[in-house]
Order: structure tokens, then sequence, then C-alpha cells
């Protein structure tokens, strides 16, 4: 018996089996811990995403308490918050258009745990609120994406760009960044250049502002639509279409600033006594289409009345073509111009009336062009009956040129340009309106009042 209780051997194996169980707790309830503390963050930056997006809208003059909760709550029902690790969360929006306020309350269920799970507050729900506030802004409707050479912004001869309730922002560090000559006139709310400017001071109202910030192309983290299988093949409708495209595809080569007299003359002193004179025959056309992949482009050409049924139109490896009396109708509507050759021309007797869509992924986008789209290539506006062109063009990759003599755009709540380079020259009128409370069509974040800041209160 003394020698049983003298030995000494097990001791280890029995201090063992005593401590293992509170290793093992300290250990679960460090996992439980950082289960919870983990999770509790994740919950708070998907909160706080949530309302500050929402605050965002406020930014847009047109947005209301409804709709910034129905964005809100879209991304919500979108299952975004699996992103952050939550297969579902109960939410609560609640928005103050007064104080620009939006607040989102979250609330999931405990995880399963190993040790803390019976123990609060891991066995409670996690309940988070985030309120963000939005404050200021300024309407931003023209933003050049050219970093170096001049005339990212060109205005000559007797064009004038009226956008005198925002600002036009040109990227360009050149000295001449922004250029305005001859009689013609930028009026606008602020004339922005990286760089500088060339002109005169009667070329400008105000006087531009130079060595701007960089503006940030605001559609860049807005995602291409997709393109499904072609449903149409070179389409064309209406007559001598080939014309049209002859007179596109010579300033294209040429460059527009160095033939558009050639193609003006030849498109409305060689064709006008047909185009009247077909329609006082009767010979008008109306077609309906619907959205699809036109590829090979679309030809809208004399005696063609076109309608465009609400959605997306992809415009893949061949140009939009309006013109020779011409008339494209659509409301609702969005283009997708993807290849190599999907530019746009309109012609200087086309008739053109479009607004963008009011939702999906090319909202408030009245063209989008491709971003692996060769650099430089131009998209020509030379319609004299181009009033109503309401959203936005996207055009980072190309140029967009505007060569009519009426006013382009006039009739349209807003208008707005993001593009490479922008250029004007005959003697057009753009008006770029903000009237952003007259219509349903959604301004793109980053057009429209922008420049404001949003910040989170708790």
């Amino acid at each position: 018996m003394r020698s049983l209780f003298r030995d000494r051997s097990g001791n280890i194996a029995i201090l063992s089996a005593l401590v293992l169980p509170v290793i093992l707790g300290f250990v679960g309830g460090a996992i439980d811990f950082y289960r919870w503390h983990s999770e509790r963050g994740n919950l708070k930056e998907l909160a706080d995403t949530l309302a500050t997006r929402g605050a965002r809208e406020f930014l847009l003059a047109n947005a209301s308490g409804s709709q910034v909760e129905a964005v809100v709550q879209n991304i919500i029902d979108s299952g975004f918050s699996k992103e952050y690790g939550f297969d579902r969360v109960q939410s609560r929006v609640v928005v103050d258009p007064e104080k620009g306020e939006v607040s989102v309350r979250l609330v999931v269920p405990p995880s399963d745990g190993l040790i803390l799970t019976n123990f609060m507050p891991f066995m409670a729900d996690l309940d988070i609120t985030s309120v963000a506030v939005a404050l200021g802004g300024m309407n931003v409707c023209v933003v050049a994406l050219e970093e170096a050479d001049p005339g990212a912004v060109a205005i000559q001869v007797n064009s004038k760009l009226i956008a005198d309730e925002c600002s036009l922002m040109s990227n360009s560090t050149s000295t001449q960044g922004v250029i305005a000559t001859g009689l013609s006139d930028i009026d606008a709310g602020m004339i922005c250049s990286a760089g500088g400017a060339f002109g005169g001071a009667q070329n400008f109202n105000p006087a531009p502002t130079l060595d701007c910030p960089v503006y940030e192309d605001p559609l860049s983290e807005r995602v291409a639509p997709s393109v499904g299988p072609c449903t149409h093949y070179d389409a064309s409708y209406g007559e001598r279409v080939t014309e049209i495209a002859t007179a596109a595809a010579a300033a294209l080569v040429t460059g527009v600033s160095e033939t558009l007299d050639d193609v003006t003359g030849g498109l409305t002193g060689g064709l006008t006594g047909g185009v009247v004179e077909g329609i006082g025959r009767g010979l008008t056309k109306t077609y309906n289409l619907s959205p699809g992949v036109y590829c090979g482009g679309l030809g809208i050409g004399q005696f063609a009345d076109v309608h465009l049924a609400p959605g997306t139109y992809v415009i893949k490896d061949g140009p939009l073509l309006v013109g020779l009396g011409g008339k494209f109708h659509g409301e609702d509507v969005s283009f997708y111009m993807v290849g190599d050759d999907a530019t746009f021309y309109f012609g200087p007797e086309a008739i053109i009336e479009l607004s963008a869509q009011k939702a999906g992924p090319l909202a408030g986008i009245l063209f989008f062009e491709d971003r692996h789209a060769p650099m430089g290539r131009l998209h020509n506006i030379m319609s004299d009956d181009a009033r109503t062109l309401l959203g936005t063009f996207y055009l980072p990759r190309g140029v967009l040129n505007v060569a009519s003599v009426l006013p382009v755009a006039d009739r349209s709540a807003y208008t707005a340009i993001v593009a490479h380079k922008m250029q004007m020259t005959g003697s057009p009128t753009l008006v770029l309106n903000v009237d952003y409370n007259a219509t349903d069509v959604p301004v793109p974040q980053g057009i429209g009042p922008v420049g404001g800041t949003t910040y989170l209160r708790e």
C-alpha cells in the first residue's frame, strides 16, 4: 500500500485529464468569440455599404425617398449579403429625404457555436443599424476622358454648346485641352480643364478653370450587358441605306472635320427631292423592331419609320446608320455598341427621338460603347432633327462629333456625355439640359449632381 501511494507515474495522465477540458473550453470559447466578432464586423460593413449606397442616390436631383428605398431593397433582394457571408438577412430601410438620411437595420440569427452559444450576447441575434447622410453636389454633364492630347473638347467654327446649369470636365493635361475657336461658344456652369484652354475670352462663359483635378470615369464600374447569339443579320429598312453607309464610311476614314461639307452637301443636296417626293406618294412604311443582337449593324433609310420596343439593342460588328429621311423612335431603349465597326451615324435628314432605359444594366445610358473598341473612332450626329436624346452617351473609346444645323437634344429633360473626346464643327447647337425632375429616366451615378459627399453618422 505504501508503494502504491508513493507511485507518481500516473500524474501526467491525471493532470491532462483534469486540464484538457479547461483548455478545450478556452479554445472553443476563443473560436466562438472570433466567429461572433467577425460576423458582427461583416454585418456592420454590409449595413454601412447599403446605407452609403442609398445616401449616394440623394446626390441625384430626381431621387425621391421611395426610389432610394427601392434601390437599397433591390440590392438586398439580389443576394448581395452573400458576399459578406450571410445567406439571408432581415432588413429595415428608413429614408428621410429632407435630411438626406438613409438608415439600414440588419438582423441575422446567431450561428451555431462550440462553447458560448448559451451565453449572452452570443445567443442573441446580431442586430446592426447604420445611418448614412448625403451632403451637396454639382451637376456634371460632359466628361472628356482623353488625358494628354489637345482638343479633348473642341468647339469650332460657329458651334454652340449650351450647358449653363452643369459642368464640363476635360481630363487632358494639354495646354489646349479645351478648344473653342472662331464664332463658337461654350456656355456652361463651369468649364474645368486638367490642362489649359485655347480660344478667346468671347468663346467661353465663364472663363475656363485650369489645372483642375482629373475627373475619373464616372461609369467605369458599370458592367456592360451580356451579348447573346445574333437575332438579326445585316438588318436594313427603307431605301438607299448603302448611300448612308458610304457617307458614314467617308467620315470615319478621312475625319469629319475634313469631309463634313462634302458629306452634308451630298446628302442634303442630292436627296432632298427624292425624300419629299417619296413621302408625297405615300411610300413611307412603318417598322416595329424588338430588342436583340443586330449582327452586322442596323440601317434605316429613306421612307422607313422605325419604332423600337423597350429594351436593349446590341449593335454588333457593324454600324447603326440612320439617314435620308429615316425616322428612328424609341422610348425606354438603350444601345450597346460592340465590335470594331459598331458606331452610330445620324445623317442630316434623319429624325431621331430616343430616351434611355429606366431600369436594368443600362438604366440611364442611351449609348454604351464597348470598352475594347478601337480608340478614337467617330460617332456622328449630323441630324437636323435630333431634338430628343434623353440619357447618357457613354463612349469611353470614341469621339462624339456633333455637326448639325438645328439644335440637338434641346427637348430632352437631360442629356449627358462621357466620351474619350467630344467635338463640334459647323453650326450646330448642342443643348444639355439638367431637368432631372422632369423624367423618370435615372441619372447614372457620377453624372448629374455630383461632388457632394456621403458620411456615416452611426
